[in-house]
C-alpha cells in the first residue's frame, strides 16, 4: 500500500522518501529540565506559546471552514478546468479556431441572394419587383487555397487546447506547492519560537538569580522577535496562496492535508528518444510548423488573386412596374480576372512573412530541445539533492537524540538541544522544498512530451 508523508509526497516516487509526520516539540523534565522528543510541550500554557498555537488553529479553521475542499492535485485540476477564467478564455479561442476551420471548408459552398424593390413611392404608376439568385463557384484557385487552410487550422486548434491544459496543470501545481512550502515554513518557525521562548524565560530566571547576563537575555529577545516576524509573514503568504488557489479552482484546500503526490511525472527512460520527440512534436513546434504551412498558402493566395475565377449564376425575378405574369429567368457564367498593383506588394510581404515563419520554426525546435535537456539534467540533479537532504534529515535526527543524551549527562547545554530541534525542522523543510521542485520538474517533462496527454 502506498504511503504518503506530511508533505503530501508518496514514498515510492522517484527516490523521494517521506520525512517524519511531525517534529517533536521540546518538553522540560520535571526534575532538571531535560528535553524529551515525541511529547507535546507543557509550555503551551505560557501566554506567548498559547497565542502561537491558538492562532495556528484559528488560521487553519478559517481557511477550511466553508466550501468544498480539495486535498489532491487531480481534484484541484478537475475543478480548475470548470472554474478558471483564464482556461475558459483559452477554450473560447480554441472554439473560435474550429469555427474558422468550418468556414474554410465552406469555400466552395453556393450562395443565394433575395432582392425586393418597389418603384415610384410618391404616387402615380408604381410597381414592385423581386429577384432570386444562386451563385456557385466553379473554378477558383483562391477558394481552393482557402479550403487548404482547414487542415492546418484544425491542427492548431488541437495544439492550443493541449497548451491550455498544460498551462493550467502547472498553475494548479504551483499554487498547491506554494501552500505546502508556507505550511512547512510555519511549522519550522513554531518549533523555533517554542524553543526560543523557553530559553528566554530560562535566561531571565538565571538573570534574576545573578547567574546570567543581560546580553544573553537580549540575544534571545532579538531572536524571538525575528522568528515571530517571520511567522507573521509566512502566515500572510499562506493566506495569499489560499486565496489564489480558491480563485483558480473554486475550492478551498485544507493546508494540513494538502497533497501533490498524485501529480503526473513518470521518469524518462530513453533520453535521446525523448529529446527527439520533443524537438519534432512539442506543442510549440507543431504550432510553428502549422504557421509555416499557413504562410505558404498565404503566399500562393496572393498570386491566386491574378488568376481568373469562373462562377455559375442562376437568377429569376420580375422588374418593378412589370405585370405579374412577366418574369425573367437567366442562367449564365461569369469569368473575372482582377488586375492591380497592390497584389505585387502583397506578394513581397507574404514572402517575407514565410521566411520569418521558417526561421521561427527552427528557433522553436532548438528551444524545445534545449528545454528538454535542461529538464532532464534538472531532474537528475534534484534526485541527487533529495537523497542528500534525506540523509541530512537522518543525521539531524541522530544529532538531536545525541544532544538530548549529552544534556542529560551534563555535557551539553539546553540551547544545544533547542538548536538541534531547529536544525531538524530546517532540514525537513529543505527536503520538502527539494521534493516539490523535483515533482514540478517531472511534471514539466511529462507536459513537454508530445506522446503523453496533458
Amino acid at each position: 500500500m502506498t504511503q504518503t508523508d506530511h508533505f503530501g509526497m508518496s514514498r515510492h516516487r522517484r527516490a523521494r522518501q517521506a520525512v517524519p509526520v511531525s517534529i517533536p516539540v521540546p518538553v522540560p523534565d520535571s526534575s532538571r529540565g531535560v528535553w524529551h522528543p515525541g511529547q507535546r510541550s507543557r509550555l503551551v500554557r505560557q501566554p506567548l506559546t498559547r497565542l502561537v498555537c491558538t492562532a495556528s488553529v484559528l488560521l487553519f479553521a478559517g481557511l477550511t471552514s466553508n466550501g468544498a475542499h480539495a486535498q489532491s492535485f487531480r481534484e484541484a485540476l478537475q475543478s480548475a478546468q470548470r472554474a478558471d477564467a483564464q482556461y475558459a478564455v483559452a477554450l473560447a479561442g480554441v472554439a473560435n479556431r474550429r469555427v474558422q476551420v468550418q468556414e474554410a471548408k465552406a469555400a466552395f459552398y453556393p450562395s443565394a441572394s433575395v432582392t425586393y424593390n418597389r418603384a415610384d413611392l410618391t404616387g402615380g404608376s408604381s410597381g414592385s419587383g423581386y429577384a432570386l439568385g444562386i451563385t456557385q463557384p466553379l473554378l477558383s484557385y483562391d477558394r481552393y487555397l482557402t479550403l487548404q487552410q482547414a487542415d492546418p487550422a484544425s491542427v492548431l486548434a488541437i495544439v492550443e487546447e493541449r497548451e491550455a491544459k498544460a498551462a493550467l496543470s502547472l498553475r494548479v501545481f504551483r499554487s498547491m506547492a506554494e501552500m505546502i512550502r508556507a505550511r512547512e515554513a510555519i511549522r519550522s518557525l513554531e518549533v523555533q519560537i517554542e524553543g526560543l521562548d523557553t530559553q528566554l524565560k530560562r535566561s531571565r530566571r538565571m538573570r534574576e538569580l545573578g547567574q546570567g547576563t543581560i546580553t544573553e537575555v537580549s540575544d534571545f529577545e532579538v531572536r524571538l522577535a525575528v522568528a515571530q516576524a517571520n511567522l507573521v509573514n509566512q502566515r500572510a503568504a499562506l493566506e495569499a496562496a489560499q486565496r489564489n488557489f480558491t480563485l483558480l479552482t473554486g475550492l478551498q484546500a485544507d493546508p494540513r492535508r494538502l497533497s501533490v503526490a498524485d501529480a503526473p511525472g513518470d521518469p524518462v527512460r530513453d533520453e535521446p528518444a525523448y529529446v527527439s520527440r520533443v524537438r519534432e512534436g512539442a506543442n510549440g513546434v507543431v504550432s510553428a510548423r502549422q504557421s509555416v504551412r499557413l504562410q505558404e498558402i498565404a503566399v500562393k493566395r496572393v498570386r491566386a488573386e491574378f488568376m481568373p475565377q469562373l462562377v455559375a449564376t442562376a437568377t429569376t425575378g420580375r422588374a418593378a412596374g412589370a405585370t405579374s405574369s412577366t418574369s425573367d429567368t437567366r442562367v449564365g457564367l461569369t469569368l473575372s480576372a482582377p488586375l492591380g498593383a497592390s497584389q505585387w506588394f502583397g506578394n513581397q510581404r507574404a514572402a517575407i512573412e514565410l521566411v520569418r515563419a521558417k526561421d521561427n520554426l527552427r528557433f522553436v525546435q532548438e528551444t524545445a530541445s534545449s528545454d528538454a535537456q535542461r529538464l532532464l539534467r534538472s531532474v537528475s540533479a534534484l534526485t541527487n539533492e533529495v537523497e542528500i537532504r534525506r540523509r541530512a534529515v537522518d543525521s539531524a535526527r541522530l544529532a538531536l537524540e545525541g544532544n538530548i543524551r549529552s544534556y542529560q549527562g551534563g555535557v551539553k547545554t539546553n540551547i544545544d538541544v533547542v538548536t538541534s530541534y531547529q536544525n531538524l525542522a530546517d532540514t525537513e523543510v529543505a527536503l520538502a522544498n527539494s521534493e516539490l521542485s523535483l515533482a514540478e520538474a517531472g511534471l514539466n517533462l511529462r507536459l513537454l512530451d508530445p506522446a503523453v496527454e496533458p
